[in-house]
């Protein structure tokens, strides 16, 4: 076995529970140290989850000689301050998503970990887990075409708390951030760079779109159209559609483990379809036959279905992508770049400021 990679977790939340749960998938993986604003929360989680080391303030954790790399896993609006904090101290980074909450603080936390030579990416699960290297490599092999439109939903019905991250603006919270950043990541490792979007959000109590919904246009015609919602519940799900077929991307759409490729021929026109009669009237066909012929290649479709299944609860294929970037050298992983991470933060920044001019009408 090779050596292992010692993580440190700095934040004791739900999220990071669930990131511990996946490093114990992983041979090579060791749990070493958390951090807290407290040491009951510390002690709590280290106890849970078998780590050795607990300390009352992120510092402490950031110093630790023995951790290689820290999760950050804190609400969203700390993320650049402790992605900078552990970066200061010489730690490589892997950030919960939302990499930040603007594009700004994003290319801060790119420019720090640029500075200082480290590794740093966003944790957005979802590209790492199998089926979606199985969606991509169909995409880039041409199987459906031409892309020219993609849908995605990702809804879930909260209880209302508006003390809770999801409901306090103060906390970064909002659909949009918290679940939306899903489909609108596929949407731009797809599509690529929006030139044009719309947006219509419907704002709850405590000031946080509690629903949404966003429309991007492409270079060359191409659209995506995505909902999001903390009210409710969704298909979770993505339809990828090009000139030649469709790759539904099952539910859930965070950590997807099934895709259907459909393959479907274009619909031939009137001009097309009578050198087809003309073609089977020359082979002595009758008209029924010939009529079928024609149906059948219309209508012609077949479906594939692919299952690939996550480690555990999924969690841990973003690890093994970081170990892997730690033991090459890397300084950012292929799978998620940097410049992708910041580019979704531009394209939420302008779904907001659409928001902002409708208040303004």
């Amino acid at each position: 076995m090779r050596d292992a990679i010692r993580w440190g977790i700095l934040g004791t939340g739900q999220i990071a529970g669930l990131f511990a749960k996946g490093l114990r998938e992983i041979p090579e993986a060791r749990l070493v140290a958390v951090g807290s604003r407290s040491s009951q929360n510390a002690e709590r989680f280290a106890r849970q989850y078998g780590v050795a080391r607990a300390y009352a303030t992120y510092e402490e954790l950031v110093r630790d000689a023995e951790v290689d790399v820290v999760y950050v896993a804190t609400p969203h609006t700390a993320h650049r301050e402790h992605c900078v904090l552990a970066l200061d101290h010489g730690k490589p980074v892997l950030c919960e998503k939302p990499f930040t909450v603007n594009a700004a603080e994003a290319t801060a936390v790119v420019a720090a970990a640029r500075a200082r030579g480290l590794f740093c990416m966003e944790a957005m699960w979802m590209h790492f887990v199998p089926v979606m290297r199985e969606l991509e490599t169909l995409v880039s092999a041409g199987t459906i075409g031409d892309v020219r439109m993609l849908t995605a939903h990702l809804g879930i019905p909260f209880e209302f708390a508006p003390q809770h991250r999801l409901f306090d603006p103060a906390l970064g919270g909002g659909a949009l951030l918290d679940l939306g950043v899903y489909p609108l990541s596929l949407a731009l490792r797809l599509m690529g760079k929006p030139i044009r979007i719309s947006s219509q959000a419907v704002l709850g109590r405590t000031g946080v779109d509690e629903q949404c919904t966003v429309l991007l246009e492409f270079p060359e015609g191409r659209q995506a159209a995505i909902t999001t919602s903390l009210r409710n519940r969704t298909p979770d799900d993505a339809t990828l559609m090009g000139t030649e077929g469709m790759i539904h991307l099952h539910a859930p759409i965070y950590r997807p483990e099934t895709l259907s490729l459909v393959r479907t021929p274009r619909i031939a026109l009137a001009s097309e379809t009578s050198r087809i009669r003309e073609f089977a009237d020359r082979l002595g066909l009758d008209r029924l036959t010939h009529n079928r012929w024609v149906r059948e290649a219309v209508d012609f479709v077949r479906t594939e279905r692919v299952t690939r299944r996550v480690i555990g609860n999924g969690y841990a294929h973003e690890a093994l992508e970081v170990m892997r970037c730690l033991r090459e050298g890397l300084w950012e992983s292929p799978l998620m770049p940097l410049a992708e991470s910041v580019e979704l933060m531009r394209t939420v920044d302008a779904i907001r400021l659409e928001w902002t001019r409708q208040g303004r009408e």
